[in-house]
């Protein structure tokens, strides 16, 4: 495929995959529902079918959906999914649990995305990012290591002395686009070598993987992974 075909094509099942994400977000497909073919998918959205597919299957190793071979796709009733009217951080939970937070910035760098970086910011070819990855500590102790992806053209003169001095989000707002809404994905997952090694806990030890898509408006400005540590963790949702 070349590449200007390569690039329309990522982008419009970038374009689907976050459509068909908002419609198991916002509870419109329901957990366990089995969802449109790839056929009627095609046809309500005027798509190829391997643009199609190619959607699916990003969905389905993100977890939002499986398949049951011979019955069709599902909706998967994990990862849990929010949609944040109000800017959730860890570090008002940190802070709420008497302890003082702060970060040290471990890596900052520029860099051409791809895969899933380029997919989910919805980048073109060559699109380039910056690529932040800090520690965050609860008064001395380590809990977290956060790797954070923003477009360049959005924020062309982002450096990590401003990020230091200021806080990630006050940098972005200081470039008059403003962080709004995010959606997070949560997981459990193994810890790699070494994010272990910087949290002081073993290989073998359970993460939680936060996956965050932060946006302005309907503009994806940010892309992030945090490694947590389950005993600096705590989730609570309020069931009517």
């Amino acid at each position: 495929m070349p590449k200007k075909e390569e690039s329309q094509h990522r982008f419009k099942y970038s374009q689907l995959y976050e459509i068909l994400v908002n419609k198991i977000a916002s509870g419109e497909w329901k957990p366990d529902e089995c969802i449109p073919t790839e056929r009627e998918l095609c046809q309500r959205y005027n798509l190829s079918r391997i643009t199609v597919r190619d959607a699916l299957n990003m969905l389905v190793k993100n977890g939002y959906i499986y398949r049951i071979q011979g019955k069709g796709t599902f909706v998967s009733v994990r990862p849990i999914e929010r949609k944040l009217t109000k800017l959730y951080t860890l570090r008002e939970n940190i802070r709420a649990q008497g302890y003082v937070p702060h970060n040290k910035i471990l890596s900052f760098k520029k860099l051409t995305a791809k895969g899933t970086v380029q997919d989910v910011l919805q980048l073109p070819e060559d699109g380039q990012v910056y690529e932040l990855i800090r520690c965050l500590y609860a008064s001395d102790i380590p809990y977290a290591v956060e790797t954070s992806y923003i477009p360049c053209a959005l924020y062309p003169d982002m450096t990590s002395e401003l990020i230091q001095e200021k806080g990630l989000y006050k940098t972005m707002q200081s470039f008059n686009i403003i962080p709004e809404h995010a959606r997070e994905t949560l997981t459990a997952v193994p810890f790699d070598s070494e994010d272990a090694l910087l949290l002081g806990v073993a290989v073998s030890d359970t993460a939680i993987r936060n996956e965050r898509t932060t946006f302005s408006k309907a503009q994806i400005i940010e892309y992030t992974i945090t490694m947590i540590k389950t005993d600096f963790f705590s989730y609570t949702i309020d069931l009517d």
